[in-house]
């Protein structure tokens, strides 16, 4: 989906700039939001379920428990 939206992105640039609208040039970045956000860690609590990916977070809010890191979906 993400090449498509690059392609599309390219192409309506293109059309832009010949008509002598080069800021159209900004859209080429919106298709690589995807691409920059890494995986994140997530952590769950093996007694309630409750689940996050805060990394500042190392026990469960509502039990005390310390939280597990869970395999990434």
């Amino acid at each position: 989906m993400s090449l498509v939206l690059l392609g599309g992105s390219l192409l309506a640039s293109a059309a832009f700039w010949l008509a002598g609208m080069p800021f159209f040039f900004l859209f080429l970045f919106i298709p690589l939001i995807p691409f920059l956000s890494r995986p994140r860690e997530e952590k769950k609590c093996p007694l309630c379920g409750f689940e996050t990916s805060d990394p500042h977070i190392s026990f469960c809010p509502y039990d005390g428990t310390e939280l597990i890191h869970s395999p990434p979906a």
